[in-house]
């Protein structure tokens, strides 16, 4: 916990036991102790404790993963994996932290352009279309 460093105030947090379907914004930060499974978008800081547990599309700023990730992570920022944690699924980011001890069975992709427009949750084909374009 000790990297935990998130400057966002920490506005939401699913607590130990707490299971959550659906959709879920957050305009701060947001700890998931719990299970979720659906569509996330934060604004700040996305942040899983060592007994989340999260399955579906994610979009955040940051993300600091101590828990199980399942699905894609789109991170504007840094996404941060800390020892113990799992993640299945794709992922696109900026910057990328994997601590020794992390099971990462996916794909990353690495760019700045995507992680930005992901976390604004615009349409994959205009992305790609943009992107094309030299945009």
């Amino acid at each position: 916990m000790a990297s935990e460093k998130v400057n966002d105030k920490l506005d939401t947090i699913l607590g130990p036991g707490s299971q959550l379907e659906g959709d879920l914004s957050a305009k701060g930060s947001l700890r998931i102790d719990g299970t979720f499974t659906g569509k996330l978008k934060v604004e700040g800081s996305l942040i899983v404790g060592k007994d989340g547990r999260l399955e579906g599309e994610f979009h955040t700023k940051n993300a600091v993963i101590s828990g199980s990730v399942k699905g894609k992570l789109y991170v504007a920022e840094k996404a941060e994996f800390q020892s113990g944690a799992k993640f299945d699924g794709e992922l696109s980011c900026k910057g990328l932290v994997v601590e020794e001890g992390v099971i990462f069975d996916g794909l990353c992709q690495m760019t700045k352009k995507l992680g930005e427009r992901k976390l604004l949750g615009e349409p994959e084909e205009i992305i790609h279309s943009t992107q094309s374009q030299g945009k």
